[in-house]
């Protein structure tokens, strides 16, 4: 079930063309007809890939990661009850645990599979002056999320990397919503900080 970037890409436009049932119908739908998973799948896989790719050294091991919490939640769908932060958040801490447990066994080996976001790596490629200060710009942001507490940083990359809400990153976190909302503007605040001391 390994994907390719592109592919991931692909099946995400593809899903926001499907039609307009819930997330929890189509998982409902899913509990009996597994082939329903698809448009769930189709729906979420990106969101879900930039997630795992802010967590992650490669394309390759977000798009592993992806595949495996995706197989995850298909397997675990007919348990799935809405409630909480919705079928997102349900995903998403798939997501987390997955890439959580791809860090214990990358400790267990005497290696890191999941570092910090790295400043450096900007999968664009160059094309205008442009596109190079918005490299520079977007490697300083990495620079200074990855240097916030660890979950200010997975806050922020639930947010703006996940797409998630306040709510969802909240049940996806444990933490209730004011507290998600607080640890975000905490995060910001810290984010607005470095950039005023180097003004």
């Amino acid at each position: 079930m390994r994907r390719t970037v592109a592919e991931i890409e692909w099946a995400s436009a593809a899903g926001a063309r499907s039609g307009g049932e819930s997330d929890d119908e189509i998982a409902e739908a899913a509990r009996s007809n597994p082939a329903a998973f698809e448009d769930l799948y189709r729906r979420h896989n990106l969101s879900v890939f930039r997630f795992l790719r802010a967590r992650t050294k490669s394309d390759d091991d977000a798009a592993e990661l992806t595949a495996v919490a995706f197989e995850r939640a298909l397997q675990a769908v007919g348990r799935y009850r809405p409630a909480g932060g919705g079928f997102l958040a349900w995903l998403f801490t798939i997501a987390r645990n997955a890439a959580l447990d791809m860090e214990r066994a990358g400790h267990r080996h005497g290696t890191k599979r999941l570092p910090e976001l790295d400043p450096t790596d900007i999968r664009e490629p160059l094309q205008t002056e442009d596109d190079l200060v918005r490299k520079e710009q977007l490697a300083e942001l990495r620079s200074r999320v990855s240097k916030l507490p660890d979950a200010q940083r997975e806050a922020i990359v639930l947010r703006y990397a996940g797409g998630l809400t306040a709510r969802e990153i909240g049940a996806t976190l444990g933490k209730s919503e004011a507290a998600t909302q607080k640890l975000l503007s905490r995060a910001l605040e810290a984010l607005r900080e470095t950039f005023r001391e180097d003004a």
